[in-house]
């Protein structure tokens, strides 16, 4: 977006100085992308910087590019693109400010008929899917996960067929997982 107003009949402002020339190049405002290796959020600040006045040189012995372009290193950040048209019309800056793209939602590729294979138990192979929305013939409990509604079409259980082994162990069980080390018994090989 280029503003028709935006051309002021006298030359803009150097950067950090008070002279005027016709050689400052025209400001670039945008907000930068995300960066391609974070799962980061975007950032939400704006950025002016000034096109390239004088191509980059390819430094021959390590390769490093450079330029003798003085407004290459300038970088501001602003919290809103309108304070960035402000600055830049401030110092007289001819300027075009890169608006974002409107967001395009796709399709979501998880919607469909596994949805409902978390919240019924389900993780085997297709012969233990349970169908969407019929009831299920078989005498099998499927164990309800989080969320899952209270009518399954299985038969209840009673609350002691669902006991865990964990909480009815033994106290003098109780490091059952640890190495022999913890409950002070002694592995050896050969007795003289």
């Amino acid at each position: 977006m280029m503003q028709g107003h935006n051309r002021p009949p006298f030359a803009p402002t150097i950067p950090g100085t008070n002279l005027r020339s016709h050689d400052v190049p025209t400001a670039i405002i945008y907000r930068p992308a995300r960066a391609a290796a974070t799962s980061a959020p975007r950032s939400r600040h704006w950025v002016l910087e000034f096109e390239p006045s004088r191509p980059q040189n390819l430094e021959p012995l390590m390769g490093w590019t450079t330029s003798q372009d003085p407004y290459r290193p300038i970088r501001m950040t602003f919290p809103d693109r309108d304070s960035a048209v402000d600055y830049a019309l401030k110092n007289d800056w001819r300027y075009i400010v890169r608006e974002d793209r409107p967001r395009r939602i796709g399709p979501n590729p998880w919607a469909g008929t596994s949805s409902h294979q978390l919240y019924r138990g389900v993780d085997t192979s297709k012969e233990g899917w349970v169908q969407m929305g019929q009831p299920t013939m078989s005498e099998h409990h499927l164990p309800k996960g989080y969320g899952a509604s209270e009518n399954t079409g299985t038969p209840q259980k009673s609350e002691a067929e669902f006991l865990d082994p964990v909480l009815e162990a033994a106290i003098d069980s109780f490091p059952a997982s640890d190495p022999p080390a913890w409950i002070g018994t002694t592995v050896s090989g050969r007795r003289g």
